[in-house]
């Protein structure tokens, strides 16, 4: 059994909890019936390589089941261990649940690129990487998640029923949207050509590195950014005004929609808090709505993946006031979303610098202004060192099963590690419930950087 052993002064009251009765685990009073029952309920994770066995997965998929989508968080941007996992959970997905959408938080023309690459074997998907993995994306530029991309194209070649990348977010507006309206615009609508191409004037990308376009986007004075959020918005409103055509009419609408997301998220006053807590709100909220979309408009089962606190039902960071893409899926789907959210106690990952050398505790990584931080075991105070001493190495727990010790506990929020692009220190600790914004976690207890490509 893939078990650990148990550290600290916890170690004393957990010795004792091989003979805990249930009225016992039901005690909300004693750290040790804590652990004894999420002990009761755990269920291993024998690994978190992509080629792991799938069998494994059998309570998963029963934690999971009757889900359309299923959102799986990762507790850093850049750990490579949370990539493979949502490979392998995306793998077991797809072969046991009928999913066939992978989607991620990228921008939406990213996914219809590396669509064409699943799909059709269209593009180099590290050159798509390269171009559009780069900016606040640029440490999922990494050969965890490249491994994915490249099964999801191997799967297609000998599978009938094909799986499909989609990117959910907002962030770029790259060329292929564009292209994609315009294209559509002049077969059907040609007269309309004209009114097209002015309201897109100048709102092209300039560069084809993602990461350069949206510092130079987000530089122009505020009053432009918000003329080119009203441009892109009646560009999508005067192709809905037209008789709705079919299959080619409701993507040509969504590229143009996806186009209105990003332009408006740019015109918030950025350079406010307040600015930064709105474009993150409308952020989630687009998120949202581009999963539903692609939910109902092709029918697919989807597998999303973000961080921690895009995946979670309850804001878990100021910024994902008042409710993260998370909770506004749960308030559309209801109880055909399933959340997943993921914790480790100890371990490496990447970040990013905007200058300078990386700082003391973190070493230089694979690319420039780019870092490996690492965290120690969590403290006693950690959502993450209660889940370090269940019996199991890595393991997932259904929260909304749990006894009742175990469920009072995951009520309360405590401090727990949530890991985006820069450096962490444990002055940035947030505060989560596990329970109330996640209906499964699942719990590593050692992880490394990803292998980030060049």
């Amino acid at each position: 059994m893939n078990t650990k052993p148990w550290g600290g002064a916890l170690a004393l009251g957990l010795a004792l909890t091989t003979a805990v009765s249930p009225a016992a685990i039901a005690d909300t009073g004693s750290p040790g019936a804590v652990v004894a029952a999420i002990d009761a309920v755990a269920k291993p994770l024998v690994s978190t390589s992509p080629r792991g066995g799938l069998r494994d997965l059998d309570a998963f998929g029963a934690m999971v089941a009757g889900a359309k989508v299923v959102g799986v968080g990762e507790a850093t941007h850049s750990t490579a261990e949370f990539y493979t996992l949502n490979h392998l959970l995306f793998r077991y997905l797809v072969t046991e649940k009928g999913f066939t959408t992978f989607a991620r938080e990228l921008s939406w023309s990213t996914g219809v690129r590396l669509n064409d690459y699943v799909l059709r074997g269209k593009g180099d998907p590290r050159q798509i990487l390269h171009d559009e993995v780069t900016g606040p994306y640029a440490l999922f530029n990494n050969r965890e998640f490249l491994g994915l991309i490249t099964w999801m194209r191997s799967y297609n070649a000998t599978h009938q029923a094909k799986v499909q990348f989609m990117g959910a977010d907002l962030l770029y507006p790259g060329d292929v949207l564009f292209d994609k309206v315009l294209g559509y615009v002049a077969e059907h609508h040609p007269d309309l050509t004209p009114e097209f191409t002015k309201l897109y004037e100048g709102l092209r990308p300039t560069t084809p590195n993602a990461g350069e376009y949206m510092g130079i986007a987000l530089s122009q004075p505020l009053e432009t950014r918000k003329d080119s959020a009203r441009r892109a918005t009646e560009a999508l409103k005067l192709l809905q005004r037209q008789k709705p055509g079919g299959e080619d009419y409701q993507w040509a609408v969504q590229h143009a929609r996806a186009l209105s997301q990003t332009f408006t998220d740019f015109a918030f006053d950025q350079a406010t808090a307040e600015g930064r807590r709105q474009a993150q709100e409308y952020r989630d909220n687009a998120l949202a709505d581009n999963v539903v979309w692609w939910n109902k408009t092709t029918g697919h089962k989807i597998q999303m993946s973000g961080l921690n606190a895009h995946i979670s039902y309850t804001p878990i960071d100021t910024m994902f006031v008042p409710a993260p893409m998370g909770g506004v899926l749960r308030e559309r789907l209801g109880d055909r979303f399933v959340t997943v959210g993921t914790s480790f106690d100890q371990g490496g990952y990447n970040f990013s610098l905007d200058k300078g050398a990386c700082p003391a505790g973190s070493t230089p990584a694979e690319r420039p202004l780019t870092c490996k931080g690492s965290v120690a075991a969590a403290d006693s105070d950690y959502n993450e060192y209660v889940l370090d001493q269940v019996r199991y190495r890595d393991f997932i727990l259904d929260t909304r099963t749990a006894p009742p010790a175990a469920r009072t506990w995951l009520a309360e929020p405590r401090p727990t590690r949530l890991i985006g692009g820069g450096f962490w220190s444990p002055d940035q600790a947030t505060k989560a419930a596990l329970g109330k914004s996640f209906d499964i976690v699942i719990h590593l207890h050692k992880v490394k950087a990803a292998a980030l490509l060049p």
